[in-house]
């Protein structure tokens, strides 16, 4: 059996371990209950994050809905050589879009506008063919060679007007003449006749007499 001391003993064993596990349950929630606290002071009023998936949706930039109407200009030689004759086409091009496809415009009023490198400007006006097209022939002037010449075309139909948004343009080039080639002129006179060579001929030779008998 045993004695009053040992069982003191015992009883104060477990006294002592049902307060330490109280006091665990206690500090443990006092942890959870000052961690909620500070979460909400560190981040007041701020909104809960959700996400939501939506399937069967582009993420993409939507497509842009194409113009009614589009137009260019551009010149057939970008470097053409200057000469008092010289002629460079500037082509326009004026089209509409017709379900999904470019068309020509037909008749309309294609004005071009030249810019010179000295400051002077030209106008030329023409009719757009059935597939929408204009061509303006230029006469170079002698201040394109080697300098920049812009073009700006505009297009007016009864339903709409267009100017290209970029202008065409051109650069003259002067080229040098190639030097021709001066021909060598010939010794003048012609020897005539055939040089004697020196020691030819045919020898003379004098036969000596023949002595006779009693000589």
């Amino acid at each position: 059996m045993l004695s009053q001391q040992d069982k003191t003993k015992t009883l104060l064993n477990l006294i002592f371990k049902c307060s330490a596990i109280s006091f665990l349950s206690f500090m443990s929630i006092l942890i959870v209950a000052c961690s909620s606290n500070g979460s909400s002071q560190l981040n007041p009023g701020t909104p809960v994050v959700t996400v939501t998936i939506k399937l069967g949706q582009d993420t993409g930039s939507p497509t842009p809905t194409l113009s009614p109407y589009y137009c260019g200009g551009w010149a057939t030689d970008t470097s053409p050589l200057f000469s008092s004759t010289s002629i460079v086409s500037i082509f326009g091009k004026f089209t509409q879009i017709v379900d999904g496809n470019p068309v020509g415009v037909l008749g309309a009023t294609a004005t071009a506008t030249i810019q010179w490198p000295d400051g002077t400007s030209d106008t030329m006006t023409t009719t757009t063919t059935s597939d929408g097209l204009a061509v303006f022939p230029v006469a170079i002037k002698p201040s394109a060679v080697n300098k920049l010449v812009t073009i700006s075309i505009n297009f007016a139909s009864p339903k709409a007007t267009c100017t290209i948004p970029s202008a065409a343009y051109f650069t003259a080039i002067l080229v040098s003449p190639t030097p021709t080639k001066t021909a060598v002129p010939s010794p003048s006179g012609t020897p005539t006749g055939s040089p004697t060579p020196v020691g030819t001929g045919t020898p003379t030779v004098t036969p000596s007499p023949v002595p006779t008998k009693g000589q």
